[in-house]
């Protein structure tokens, strides 16, 4: 009999340890073996595709399951250094589930059914998943260790008979994509309620829970499953996006193993900046920077920065979800492109992309942190765009849907801003005049307060970039508008002076005489940019002119 779920051989972590950009997080076992048999030994770790599920489900089955050697796999790895007796190594039963597989081995099953069904002319019955699966397991160890130990219809009674005839060694449960069913519609109506049920009678007596399991690891994207506003398995400690806890370092990959990686690829021709801009954001307290690993991999291996998300279901589901609330998520959107934060709540959301349609925009808000979309602060409790491959997203989002006016906005302010870091000055002019006329209060069109207005709506997405200041002292003066590169901001410091009926030199000359750059020098790169805007305020076409100056420090 061909096993599924018992003790099944660790070939899929030896494929992971084999790959040139192979990333070793093998320091993660070491905190789940200081929690074996303790009463916090149950955990269940959230977090997006793309962010290494698998890869750290198949490590740790690759470890604890018995009857293998699989020494030679961990003895060059970190968890041999932190602990060179390997403890626990191939010291349990492990039953090990991905939950994509069963859905693909029930509907295969079911398609058996409605075959047996139509030749003998019945309907055909809806198979249940998990009864088949608890089912399943039930046979697996029967054919391991005979059927006197087999409770028929009861996984939990056979687990336990099975503990005391092996001499009490243990279960290790773990289960991959554990909330597939909360996050996707499914065939079976029942899988949902039926799959809580089971974890249940697993878990929830702490009795037989204590004497089955020396532990538990289930993985997927959202937590545990709320009903009637509390969890549903309170055993499990929920190690999330919000609450990442001690496993942080095993979410992502570190700023060490961005370094490790780059000095392996050196013909790649990538930077570290470059890598951060597009793949950073998810910092936790205590680590640092977190990036997204599947899609850092990606870069590296085709040497190219790129948004490698697009053809993910978490993409579709992405659209979905914006596509819910989009009525009332608007604001929201326009500020998080903008470069702003929103404040998310995680108790908003009950944990199932099922129920969203009649939630509000916080819950909506909430999922996008756990789908990995939006980066949460706990300092701050807000959210913000993490990098430039999740704003990608964001905009091909609002690009293919109703938001169509925010794109545009968005899209034109992006463009003026890579128009005036090319030093395109006639380009740069024809936006300040295009957005006067479009969006600038026309009771207030003569006033300097206007041209001011019009230059933010301009640069109305610079924030992602830099922090804008207005009227800033720079001794001997006051700098109109001044863009400071925020950290990592591979673009120079701008400085921005407005004229209204004069030439478009006079602000230049006015930055030169009154020495600005000197007094700001310590706060961006080797270089500014002096960017002078004017316009003729008594001209009924309301000319627009600007002026831009590379000053190499």
């Amino acid at each position: 009999m061909d096993h599924f779920f018992l003790n099944v051989h660790s070939f899929g972590y030896e494929k992971f340890c084999h790959k040139k950009n192979y990333v070793d997080k093998s320091g993660l076992i070491q905190l789940i073996n200081d929690k074996i048999e303790t009463d916090d030994n149950l955990f269940l770790v959230s977090r997006p595709r793309r962010f290494g599920k698998t890869y750290a489900a198949q490590m740790l089955k690759a470890y604890y399951t018995i009857g293998y050697d699989t020494t030679d796999l961990f003895k060059d790895k970190e968890i041999y250094r932190m602990d060179p007796s390997l403890q626990n190594r191939g010291a349990f039963d492990v039953i090990y589930i991905d939950m994509l597989k069963v859905r693909g081995y029930a509907k295969s099953r079911q398609k058996v059914l409605d075959e047996r069904a139509k030749k003998k002319g019945r309907e055909p019955e809806q198979l249940d998943w998990i009864d088949w699966l608890s089912d399943s397991i039930i046979r697996e160890i029967s054919d391991l260790y005979g059927k006197s130990i087999v409770v028929k219809k009861s996984l939990s009674e056979t687990l336990v008979k099975t503990v005391r005839k092996n001499n009490g060694r243990k279960f290790v449960w773990i289960c991959d994509e554990w909330d597939n069913f909360f996050r996707e519609p499914v065939d079976d109506p029942n899988a949902k309620n039926n799959f809580i049920e089971l974890l249940r009678g697993l878990f929830k007596d702490k009795d037989t829970c204590t004497e089955v399991f020396a532990a538990a690891y289930m993985t997927g994207i959202l937590p545990m499953i709320k009903m009637k506003g509390e969890s549903a398995l309170t055993e499990f400690r929920n190690y999330t996006m919000f609450t990442p806890g001690d496993l942080a370092p095993y979410i992502g990959f570190t700023a060490q193993d961005m370094n490790d990686l780059l000095k392996r690829n050196p013909e790649c021709n990538i930077t570290y900046e470059n890598l951060a801009d597009w793949y950073e954001g998810y910092s936790f307290p205590y680590t640092g920077p977190i990036f997204n690993p599947q899609s850092v991999i990606e870069a590296i291996d085709n040497r190219l920065c790129k948004s490698y998300w697009t053809n993910t279901s978490s993409n579709v589901q992405f659209k979905e979800l914006v596509s819910l609330q989009r009525d009332t998520l608007r604001k929201d959107v326009e500020r998080l492109l903008q470069g702003e934060e929103v404040a998310v709540n995680d108790a908003d959301f009950d944990n199932d992309l099922s129920t969203l349609a009649n939630a509000g925009n916080g819950a909506t808000l909430a999922a996008m942190v756990h789908l990995g979309y939006l980066s949460y602060d706990q300092k701050t409790g807000c959210a913000h765009i993490p990098n430039n491959e999740i704003r990608m997203q964001f905009l091909n989002m609002l690009k293919e849907s109703t938001f169509g006016a925010i794109y545009e906005k968005i899209a034109e302010a992006d463009e003026i801003l890579a128009c005036t870091l090319r030093c395109e000055e006639q380009k740069v002019a024809d936006a300040f005049r295009r957005i006067h006329y479009d969006y600038a209060d026309p009771k207030s069109g003569n006033k300097e307060a206007t041209l001011k207005e019009t230059v933010d709506l301009a640069y109305y997405t610079a924030e992602r970039f830099y922090t804008r200041m207005y009227e800033l002292p720079t001794g001997e003066g006051y700098a109109d508008i001044i863009l400071y590169p925020k950290v990592g901001c591979p673009y120079p410091l701008m400085i921005i002076e407005l004229k209204r009926n004069d030439a478009v030199d006079t602000g230049l000359d006015q930055i030169k005489k009154r020495r600005y750059p000197n007094r700001l020098r310590n706060y961006g790169g080797k270089e500014m940019l002096l960017v002078g805007v004017s316009y003729d305020a008594d001209k009924l076409e309301k000319d627009h002119y600007c002026k831009i100056e590379r000053m190499i420090l």
